[in-house]
């Protein structure tokens, strides 16, 4: 049976989440289909193609959780609850695979499911009240940051809402010379779920209280 291009990202997809991205190859793609690499390059021209389709999907499979804009509704819903789940869905979208947030930071250009993430936001940031302009630069810091977030979760090799480990020694700060970060520690770091909560309140907070109702 010929491989079509959905068989290709399958298999490309299935081979990022044994292994990663380091390992991902396009003649393991092919060993995992049982053909030549010549077959590979007959649905994507290169590398490059074939990570752009697997970024797309992998924020393609975020879209359920992301609230759609309703300019209709008067007023909108909340739409600092509706922010707040569209971060946490992306967020979970990137963790559900091995470096799925440097697969998606890796591509400038944005696929078809990308665009539609950024104009949800960027509608979401609009219903709350802020003009065109500013509710596309809210909907790209609200990525920038869920990505930038998981990155730095995966490149740690956290699992999936990682919890410190209190078995390994904590760094001790001089409190003369670092008091904030010997007060920050001497109360407990928070788990990734917690810091990533609160970053997510603190950006919400800021695009809200910026907004200036619809009329």
């Amino acid at each position: 049976m010929p491989v079509r291009r959905a068989d290709v990202i399958d298999a490309a997809m299935e081979l990022l989440d044994e292994s990663g991205l380091d390992q991902l190859s396009t003649r393991r793609i092919a060993d995992r289909l049982g053909v030549r690499v010549g077959a590979i390059y007959w649905h994507l021209k290169d590398k490059d193609e074939l990570l752009a389709e697997l970024a797309d999907r992998v924020v393609g499979s975020c879209l359920a959780g992301v609230p759609v804009p309703d300019g209709r509704a008067d007023p909108p819903a909340d739409p600092a609850a509706r922010l707040t789940a569209a971060a946490h869905a992306v967020r979970n979208a990137m963790l559900a695979h091995p470096d799925g947030a440097a697969l998606v930071a890796g591509h400038a250009v944005p696929g078809p499911n990308s665009l539609v993430l950024a104009d949800r936001l960027c509608g979401i940031a609009r219903e709350a009240g802020l003009p065109l302009p500013l509710a596309a630069v809210a909907g790209d810091t609200l990525l920038s940051y869920v990505t930038g977030f998981v990155l730095q979760e995966q490149r740690r090799g956290d699992p999936p809402h990682h919890r410190p480990d209190t078995s390994v020694p904590a760094p001790e700060f001089d409190p003369d010379r670092l008091p904030h970060l010997a007060a920050l520690l001497a109360e407990g770091l928070p788990d990734d779920d917690t810091a990533f909560a609160a970053g997510i309140d603190l950006l919400v907070t800021a695009v809200t209280n910026r907004a200036r109702p619809r009329r």
